[in-house]
């Protein structure tokens, strides 16, 4: 694929203000939207790399600002089994053509777009006694989804997470933690199978300060926004790139 024009990079500045706003407000889902849509204008590859380094730099400030209600409990259950997922993500990534995972992306989208609309008004809920096995599973697939595809791990955390039935803080900051060590992990895999090149450093340089500007607006639109609404909005979004991308 040929590198962005000028309006492919607006494009891109564009998406990336959006989804961190999204993030912002939900506390993920900033990647879900981020890199189906980035992919219609850059390379698959370039946008898992960029992606997730932005990710990561993205969650310094909360971070610092709330650090102490991370629930590590819930992040030792978890995060073991989200590290074996990302190796097997990495390793289906070394394996197969990225045109084919690109395509597969595509169709992944879509469904999860639809799951996503469906479950909009009425979140999933896992009864107490299957929460440990379920968070071995949705830990799992989160980590093999994050790496492949470079998102929809959040949402599957999210299904463990809000049947322990968090405060929205702790709920916000825990799911940061897990998916920025997620992001880590991440970020050495896609530096051993060559992801990185000389335009990442650059696109990274260019994206953060809109990641941190969609992130600031995100959190002042946190709790002022109809939930119902914004999920089905996300929905709509994640079901039209993942046509575009089967189109493209």
């Amino acid at each position: 694929m040929d590198a962005p024009g000028i309006l492919g990079y607006l494009f891109a500045g564009c998406v990336l203000t959006l989804a961190y706003a999204i993030r912002g407000t939900a506390g993920f889902g900033g990647q879900s939207v981020a890199v189906p849509l980035l992919t219609l204008v850059m390379p698959l590859h370039t946008v898992l790399a960029t992606v997730v380094v932005l990710t990561a730099l993205a969650s310094v400030p909360q971070w610092m600002r709330d650090w102490r209600k991370i629930e590590w409990r819930e992040i030792r259950r978890v995060l073991p089994f989200s590290i074996i997922g990302v190796l097997s993500g990495l390793y289906l990534l070394e394996q197969l053509d990225l045109r084919v995972i690109v395509k597969a992306f595509g169709v992944f989208v879509i469904f999860y777009g639809c799951f996503a609309f469906v479950t909009a008004a009425h979140p999933l809920r896992i009864p107490e006694r299957y929460l440990y096995p379920a968070g071995m599973v949705l830990g799992t697939f989160a980590g093999a989804l994050g790496a492949t595809f470079g998102a929809a791990a959040g949402p599957l955390y999210v299904i463990y997470l809000d049947s322990r039935r968090l405060a929205r803080d702790v709920f916000r900051i825990t799911i940061t933690t897990i998916l920025t060590v997620q992001g880590v992990v991440r970020i050495a895999g896609y530096a051993r199978l060559g992801f990185f090149d000389a335009a990442t450093p650059m696109l990274i340089a260019a994206g953060l300060p809109l990641v941190l500007v969609g992130g600031a607006i995100g959190n002042w639109l946190a709790g002022r926004l109809d939930q119902r609404w914004f999920n089905l909005g996300i929905s709509a979004l994640l079901v039209l790139s993942g046509t575009v991308l089967l189109l493209k």
